[in-house]
């Protein structure tokens, strides 16, 4: 294909990702000319509801999604752990190009340097359980808004600090912002985090185009935590976290709060459906 047209979302984020996928299609698939296609969102315009309301049903993805069924763009990019793990039929995820850092980090403050009570922004039922374990004295508060306005958020003192995804920052340039990462034995991330996802209509030459960015490797790791995401049916309502990594075959971290009450487990094993079914045991899931 001479010219590819890529559906993304017109956040400050969501282009960099896009222009990131771009600058791979022009290197890896011989492919002349790429438009973006900026795709407003329900997520985008809905600055009320809560963020975990909003991803369990895909608010920032269908409309992306819709730009490549009627055909208006030939790819779509999106972050990972946005994208629900049903699709629409006629579509399908044909690359993992790259993930950058997974960690949660925290923003404004390091955590022992926190006042008793502070309010600490986040959306994410996932992290403000985890943050729980960690400082049961502080404050998790919601936090609507993209990178920029949390960490405005941050620095006009609204919040005394916000958990944030390292990938978002680094990706927009705003590394230095963090003032604290946290290790997988202290907070697991979403299934996904920082991963991008290139989506495409099934048999298309843009599925073809798309394939060609794919990491096999890494493709294995997201299916062993999206797999556990969609085999338990948690996630945004049970506060899911899990992250694989290569340890002598697959080792996945896995964090779990619902009515039982919060609990984590680590697990090996030689595939994705090892891992998932070992770590759903231990988790009692």
């Amino acid at each position: 294909m001479r010219k590819i047209r890529i559906a993304t979302r017109g956040s400050r984020l969501a282009l960099a990702q896009a222009h990131r996928v771009a600058e791979m299609v022009r290197a890896r698939a011989g492919v002349d000319e790429v438009e973006l296609v900026e795709v407003p969102t329900l997520g985008d315009r809905d600055r009320t509801t809560s963020l975990s309301e909003l991803s369990e049903v895909g608010a920032f993805v269908r409309a992306v999604q819709e730009a490549l069924l009627d055909r208006r763009a030939d790819l779509a990019v999106h972050s990972l752990k946005d994208l629900p793990v049903t699709q629409p039929e006629g579509l399908e995820i044909v690359a993992y190009p790259e993930r950058r850092s997974p960690h949660d980090v925290l923003v404004g403050c390091a955590l022992d340097s926190l006042p008793p009570g502070s309010r600490v922004g986040t959306s994410s039922p996932r992290r403000a359980a985890q943050l729980r374990q960690l400082r049961p004295d502080l404050s998790p508060v919601p936090m609507r808004g993209n990178v920029d306005t949390r960490l405005a958020k941050v620095a006009d003192g609204e919040f005394a600090a916000a958990i944030l995804a390292e990938a978002g920052l680094e990706r927009l340039g705003r590394a230095d912002a963090v003032t604290e990462r946290f290790g997988f034995d202290r907070m697991v991330p979403a299934p996904g985090q920082g991963a991008l996802a290139v989506e495409a209509a099934t048999g298309t030459a843009g599925a073809a185009v798309g394939g060609a960015l794919d990491d096999p490797s890494l493709r294995l790791l997201l299916h062993a935590e999206r797999l556990l995401l969609a085999e338990t049916g948690a996630g945004c309502r049970s506060a899911l976290g899990a992250v694989a990594e290569w340890d002598d075959g697959i080792r996945l971290t896995a964090f779990v709060s619902d009515e039982k009450g919060s609990r984590r487990a680590v697990v090996w094993g030689e595939s994705p459906e090892e891992v998932v079914a070992t770590a759903r045991k231990e988790l009692g899931l």
